[in-house]
């Protein structure tokens, strides 16, 4: 059945997966007598992609979030449904780098998860028993490491892949707000709109002459000498000033993000080899940035994660306990590997019900210097970051009353008037009685 809790122990009683099936589809056989189900299942991290988190957080000197809090608080706020809960435990959810500002619009919790992750250099998921962690990657050690004679590892390949590789990092945000600025505008004759330089964000105050005028929002309010709109950059009197005066407007306004950020020695190690520029552009649009030191950390995060061409290395193992996000040490001179690789995927093929045969895929961090020099680095930052730096986040509620209702009713003894649609009287009736 879809959805159905799913437990698979090696022969020794060893929880090796635990989730739910994703899918079962059905074949027959050309015989017609024997029907093969194919059940794919998936681990718990999947039940952070059935949830979506709509919430704004913020440090302020009251209350100061981590990483790890705003992870505890999406799971105790979206996790849940009336008195029904997912049962996530997250006592292994460490605390991380302050973050100043995050808001998230109806964002997929593993997506939530994954960003904070990414700028924080953590590593996120929910394990067999449905616990969730998240620490730094840099102590997340693979259990066992491989080399020439550890016979612990069989058909390795190695290759390299430009496929997401990118040098220049481009992101297209929504808009940000300046500084609050007065900027002003001498009318002409008859002149009723006037055109400022941004488009309005928010407005504070208009001036005509230098004398204080109202001002109001166009389409909401009314009696005002003024009116400005949202993402407008005119401003609206409702008289014409007259010739010469000089309206000013006090107003913060709107530009538009876009940040581009570059790695200049990879551009030029590119250039080295293949000639010509050696760049690699890539554009990322984000309408939920609105802050440029946002879409600065996230420029700087995907060229982190696809700033170099790695070296990946595929291979097989009869031993268990490799899971994706770990760090496993491979020092294997004849193929001229000797680095900390970082394990990106997992598979489990049954062989004859007598093992399990993983087969994992993990790539080189030699070009950021290690990983975990990497992603030391990343924990000894000291800038609190920002994310999804948006404004507002519409939360819809569902609210209940209760309305109570009663009615009287009169029961005639004898004498009731007649009620039946042939025989009644058109010169009597009565609303305040009930046929008994």
């Amino acid at each position: 059945m879809i959805g159905a809790p799913v437990e698979v122990r090696n022969g020794v009683g060893d929880l090796i997966f635990g989730g739910t099936i994703d899918s079962n589809p059905e074949t027959i056989d050309n015989s017609g007598a024997h029907r093969i189900i194919n059940v794919k299942c998936v681990d718990y991290s999947q039940i952070a992609d059935r949830h979506l988190a709509a919430y704004a957080y913020e440090s302020d000197d009251e209350t100061t979030w981590y990483a790890g809090t705003i992870i505890k608080d999406v799971v105790a706020r979206f996790f849940a449904y009336g008195d029904a809960s997912e049962n996530i435990d997250v006592s292994n959810v460490a605390n991380g780098p302050q973050i100043d500002k995050a808001v998230f619009n109806y964002v997929q919790c593993s997506q939530v998860f994954g960003e904070l992750a990414d700028l924080a250099g953590f590593v996120w998921y929910i394990d067999f028993d449905k616990k969730l962690y998240f620490y730094d990657s840099s102590a997340n050690a693979a259990p066992f490491g491989l080399t020439s004679t550890s016979e612990n590892w069989r058909n390795m390949r190695i290759s390299r892949s430009r496929d997401q590789y990118r040098n220049k990092q481009v992101i297209r945000g929504g808009n940000s707000l300046t500084e609050t600025r007065t900027d002003s505008i001498t009318a002409i004759a008859d002149q009723k709109l006037f055109e400022f330089p941004f488009p309005v964000g928010t407005a504070s105050a208009v001036t005509a002459g230098g004398v204080p005028k109202t001002l109001g929002v166009k389409g909401f309010d009314e009696g005002k000498d003024y009116y400005w709109s949202y993402n407008s950059p005119v401003l609206e009197a409702a008289v014409a000033p007259g010739v010469g005066v000089a309206v000013a407007l006090t107003y913060k306004g709107l530009f538009p993000v876009l940040i581009t950020e570059v790695l200049s020695n990879e551009i030029a190690i590119r250039r080295a080899i293949e000639g010509g520029t050696g760049v690699y552009e890539s554009i990322i649009d984000d309408s939920s940035i609105s802050a440029q030191r946002t879409g600065v950390l996230k420029a700087l995060a995907y060229l982190r994660k696809y700033g170099t061409i790695p070296k990946t290395i595929d291979f097989e193992t009869d031993v268990p306990g490799l899971r994706a996000g770990q760090l496993i040490t491979v020092n294997v001179p004849e193929l001229d590997l000797n680095d900390d690789f970082l394990i990106e995927s997992v598979n489990i093929k049954d062989v004859g019900g007598v093992l399990n045969r993983y087969k994992i895929s993990a790539v080189s961090g030699e070009a950021l210097g290690g990983w975990l020099d990497f992603f030391n680095s990343l924990a000894r930052q000291t800038q609190n970051l920002r994310v999804f730096d948006e404004d507002q986040v519409i939360v819809l509620k569902t609210i209940s009353d209760q309305i109570d209702i009663t009615d009287n009713a009169t029961l005639f003894s004898s004498g009731m008037p007649e009620s039946r649609t042939d025989s009644a009287r058109t010169d009597f009736s009565e609303t305040d009685w009930v046929h008994p």
